[in-house]
Formats: structure tokens, sequence, C-alpha cells
């Protein structure tokens, strides 16, 4: 019942074929919804095609930087049905350096996970003019509520989406219910450079005392997306087995 109003619908998925983006494809062809995936990887985009093709859900695969909010809303216009909703895990995840006066890392955090962001639902949400409420998914991190010392690049343009979430929240609101979720440790084969030399550190920071999956968070997202969420706006959610609380 509650996911009913994304069938025949366009959920667009950013980093689509990523290690969260998987799953949530596969959760959403189960459904019947249609899809505009978009990665910057053809070949992984290329096998989450083919492993959905053949299904009911109507799937337009496309390789994109999202660079430009013209681009972006180019991409929208190539939805294979009426949107429904937007999911951006799009992002870079890069180590700052000792060279100060480098702004390479920086520039890239800003563009990559927060710029890009501001496009797409700008994009999306003068796109999304059906029946239905539009739904958006910013994705955050862990990294915004506790910072990170050696990645603040990253930690600032994520919690730059946190602001970013509760603003659009109330621009685009009535028609467009507007969220964010801050991931912990999802093993996505992101953070194993981070963990390498201090795995058992951060476990035991962790209450759940284990990393997340992705279909964990893709559930989330899920719920974020359909009706069962449909009087949840402007939130942060937290998937970090109690982090932020431990």
């Amino acid at each position: 019942m509650y996911f009913d109003s994304l069938i025949g619908r366009t959920v667009v998925i950013t980093g689509g074929a990523g290690g969260i983006g998987v799953p949530l494809a596969r959760n959403l062809a189960e459904i019947g919804a249609d899809m505009l995936i978009v990665d910057w990887d053809q070949t992984r985009l290329d096998r989450l095609a083919a492993e959905l093709s053949g299904g009911p859900s109507r799937i337009v695969a496309v390789k994109s930087d999202l660079v430009g909010f013209a681009a972006c809303r180019d991409l929208i216009s190539q939805a294979p049905s009426e949107l429904i909703g937007l999911v951006h895990l799009a992002g870079v995840f890069e180590p700052d350096t000792e060279d100060h006066a480098d702004y390479s890392i920086w520039d890239r955090a800003i563009d990559h996970n927060l710029r890009n962001a501001r496009d797409m639902c700008l994009a999306f949400a003068g796109a999304a003019t059906g029946s239905h409420f539009g739904r958006i998914v910013l994705t955050s991190s862990l990294a915004a509520n506790r910072g990170s010392f050696d990645h603040y690049s990253y930690t600032t343009a994520k919690a730059g989406l946190i602001g970013l979430t509760r603003a659009f929240s109330r621009r685009f609101a009535p028609d467009v219910i507007v969220n964010c979720i801050a991931p912990g440790i999802i093993m996505t084969g992101m953070p194993d450079r981070v963990l390498a030399d201090r795995r058992e550190k951060v476990i035991s920071e962790i209450p759940l005392r284990r990393f997340g999956e992705p279909k964990e968070v893709a559930s989330v997202i899920l719920f974020l997306i359909s009706d069962a969420a449909s009087y949840v706006s402007g939130q942060l959610i937290n998937i970090d087995g109690g982090t932020i609380n431990g």
C-alpha cells in the first residue's frame, strides 16, 4: 500500500550503480518503479541495467558527472515516466593534504557532494509536476555530525547538505518533500582506506558493534520516498548503529 505511488513512476538515483544504489534499485524494481540511474562508471551502469532488464520497470541508465545545472536539467528530462523521487547518492570521498595552498580537494568536495545536489534538487523540483508529492533524499554522512579531522573538506560539504535539506524542504513545500540521511560506516568499499589501520577502534565506538550493510541504508531511503513517510520533511535520519548517541 505504501509503495503504490512508486509503481510506474520514476525515481532518479545519482550514484545509482554504487554500493547503496544497487540494493535500492533492486528494491524499486521489485515494487515496479521506473528508474533513471545515473553514475560516472559506465561498466557498473551497464551491469546494473542488464540485471534489472526484463521486469516491469523501465530503466534509463546514463553516465554523467553531474557538472552544472544545465546538465542536471537535461538529465532529469530523460526520465522514462512521471517523476516521483530523487535520491542523491553521488559524491566523492578524499582525504585532505597538508598543502594548505592547494584547494583542489576542497573544490572537488564542494562540487561533487554539495553543488551537484543543489543543481539536481532544483532541476527535479522544477520538473516534478505530477499528481503525487515528489520526494527528495540527500545523503550526508556521520562525518557531518562528528567532524572528520582528516577529511575536513568532505565533512564541510556533507554538513552543507543538511542545511540544503532544511532550506529546500521549506522552499519546495508542499509539492516536494525533502529529507536527508547520514550513514555511518557502511560496507560499500568507500571506507576501506580509513578502516585499514583503525578498524577495531572504530567498531568499539559503535553501540551495535558492527558496520552497516548497504541494504540497511537502502531500506531507510525506500521508506522516505514512500507514502509511509508522507509527514516527514526537513529531517536528518542517522543510520549509524547508534554512534551519535553512543
